[in-house]
């Protein structure tokens, strides 16, 4: 019996590759060059001067100055003019994806998309179809209970460790922006999918630099706390940035703030007077947001649990993990976290592990009351086949280790 390939091999099959966005830094230049070292043709288009930087012209490159209503145009005749067997991106929901992808339909060829890890650190993700929410991959356990005798690794293994964090990802933003600022006049009609001017990110990451270390003290206090139990039986709730097209397609919620005010209220209406809630900020977020206002605000209209309501930033996930009743999340992958140490996780928004035997399918109300675990079983299964098929290992900002055990071929 044939293991189920992963993605990758999939991918490395195709002929003629066309790449259109990618994460910030040199990884889709990466990702062309190993493709084509297996026999593959491979196109690029850039969108801005952030791309060509990364990416510059050269054969294969082209750059689109047209608007992003015109866009389709261009794509659909680009398609069948260079044969292309195969559309690769870097987050689904940006607005040229999406259109990207309503014209792979269209004309029956396959889309791909790269995103961030589902099981972090050290892993990125990629899926054909779309990823997060957008997953073609069933939302039922037995699919993946019914796949784990089919996939070449059958034991979970750690991931080798890659370089992360913030430095690499901010000096690699750093060099993007410029570019994409000081060559914006050759791409007036580019419309990015959050704000683009240099200036602005460099005064929100200096201002995240200094919250960093003013928040340190009371961070590591409060992770030592908690692993002594200081705060007995408590629920973590990991926010998303602000920003994030997870909140704003894959959700109801108009905001990261109306997701937590929804939150606070129901743990005011609902938990038992013994628990306590752990509202996490996300450390990319730090220099763009801040919650403590609104959080200050709700606890000042209940004052009886004034000492039950806590704001933390960067306190280390694994340290709520290990201690907490349960976790409560719009659909980050601090989910998959979670699950990890059997910690039950209620989601409010949707996601692709959000699947029966794994995540709660009780009311919010009642998940306060007596959260329900999620099945060992089903989730060694769901673990092992995105490590086998999803996953792989890497960093976008370091480095992708990809594989060089899959065949090659000759070009075309």
């Amino acid at each position: 019996m044939k293991p189920i390939p992963s993605n990758l091999e999939k991918l490395a099959r195709k002929r003629r590759v066309l790449l259109l966005q990618g994460p910030v830094g040199p990884f889709f230049r990466r990702l062309a060059d190993w493709l084509e070292t297996r026999g593959a043709r491979v196109f690029k288009i850039n969108f801005n001067g952030g791309d060509e930087a990364y990416y510059p012209a050269a054969e294969g490159v082209s750059a689109y100055r047209g608007t992003p209503e015109a866009f389709a145009e261009f794509l659909a005749p680009f398609l069948k003019e260079h044969k292309i067997d195969a559309v690769v991106c870097f987050g689904d929901n940006r607005l040229y994806h999406v259109i990207a992808k309503e014209i792979c339909v269209a004309a029956r060829v396959s889309f791909w998309a790269f995103e961030e890890g589902y099981f972090r650190p050290h892993f990125v993700t990629l899926e054909e179809g779309g990823v997060n929410a957008h997953s073609p991959l069933p939302r039922e356990g037995s699919f993946f209970l019914k796949a784990q005798r089919k996939l070449a690794v059958q034991q979970y293994r750690p991931p080798a460790p890659v370089p992360d964090g913030f430095r690499p990802r901010a000096k690699r933003a750093m060099w993007y922006y410029a570019a994409a600022n000081l060559f914006s006049s050759r791409y007036p009609a580019y419309r990015h999918h959050r704000a683009f001017g240099l200036p602005h990110y460099i005064g929100l990451w200096l201002r995240s630099g200094i919250r960093r270390a003013g928040y340190a003290l009371f961070d590591h206090r409060f992770a030592a706390q908690t692993a002594k139990g200081r705060f007995g039986r408590f629920f973590i709730v990991p926010l998303q940035v602000f920003n994030d097209s997870q909140v704003h397609v894959h959700s109801d919620f108009a905001s990261v703030r109306d997701f937590l005010l929804h939150v606070l209220e129901s743990f005011a209406a609902h938990a038992p007077s013994d628990t306590t809630l752990i509202i996490k900020h996300h450390p990319m977020d730090r220099g763009f947001t801040d919650y403590s206002r609104d959080i200050a605000a709700f606890a000042a209209r209940h004052p009886d649990l004034k000492r039950r309501i806590y704001y933390v930033h960067d306190v280390p996930l694994p340290v709520f993990l290990r201690h907490g009743a349960g976790m409560v999340t719009l659909n980050s992958t601090s989910g998959l976290s979670a699950l990890i140490h059997n910690m039950p996780v209620k989601l409010l928004g949707r996601a692709h592990y959000d699947i029966p035997g794994l995540t709660s399918r009780q009311p919010l109300a009642e998940f306060w009351q007596n959260p329900q675990p999620p099945d060992r079983e089903l989730f060694t299964a769901y673990r092992l086949y995105h490590i086998n098929v999803t996953q792989i290992n890497g960093s976008f900002y370091s480095r992708v280790n990809l594989p060089d055990t899959l065949p090659r071929r000759r070009k075309k």
